[in-house]
C-alpha cells in the first residue's frame, strides 16, 4: 500500500513536471512568434508611408549620371548609401556599389532623406553610355522600397 501511494506520488511529480516544461516551451514559442510579427508589422507600416519618385535623371558626360531622387511619402528613409542601385540599359540592369572606389560606383548627398527632400545620386560608370539608348535606374531602400525610371542618354 505504502509503495502504490509513493509510485502514484512520483507519477504525479512527474506529470506537474512536464506539464511545466510543455507550457514553458509553448509560451516561448508564442513569444517569439509575437515578436516577429510585431517586427513585420512595424516594417509593413513603414513602406505603406514611404513614397519615392525619381524626378530626372540624365548623364552629364557619357560616363556619369545625375539623378534627383524625391521623397514624396510622409516617413523618413534613413541609411540612405544602404540602398541597392540597379542600373543599365533596359532588362539588363546590373547592381551598382556605393562608393565602392572601383568604376562603376555611386554617391549621394545625403544619407538621410527627410518627407518633402531631395536627394541628388551621381552614378560614375566604367564604359561610356550610347546616345538615344535607353537606360534604367532602380533603387531599393533599406526598408524595400522600390522606385524605377528609365531615361534617353543624350
Amino acid at each position: 500500500m505504502t509503495s502504490e501511494v509513493i509510485s502514484e506520488a512520483i507519477m504525479l511529480i512527474v506529470a506537474i513536471t512536464l506539464i511545466g516544461v510543455l507550457a514553458g516551451t509553448i509560451f516561448s514559442v508564442v513569444s517569439s512568434i509575437s515578436t516577429s510579427m510585431a517586427s513585420y508589422s512595424v516594417l509593413q507600416s513603414q513602406k505603406l508611408v514611404t513614397d519615392l519618385q525619381i524626378d530626372y535623371a540624365t548623364n552629364t558626360s557619357p560616363t556619369t549620371v545625375v539623378v534627383y531622387l524625391h521623397n514624396v511619402g510622409e516617413s523618413t528613409i534613413f541609411n540612405l548609401k544602404n540602398s541597392v542601385l540597379y542600373f543599365g540599359p533596359e532588362g539588363n540592369l546590373q547592381q551598382i556599389g556605393y562608393n565602392s572606389g572601383t568604376l562603376p560606383y555611386w554617391l549621394t548627398s545625403t544619407n538621410t532623406l527627410y518627407p518633402g527632400s531631395v536627394a541628388e545620386i551621381i552614378i560614375y560608370l566604367s564604359s561610356p553610355l550610347l546616345s538615344t539608348q535607353y537606360y534604367t535606374i532602380q533603387l531599393v531602400t533599406p526598408n524595400g522600397y522600390v522606385v524605377t525610371y528609365t531615361f534617353e542618354a543624350s
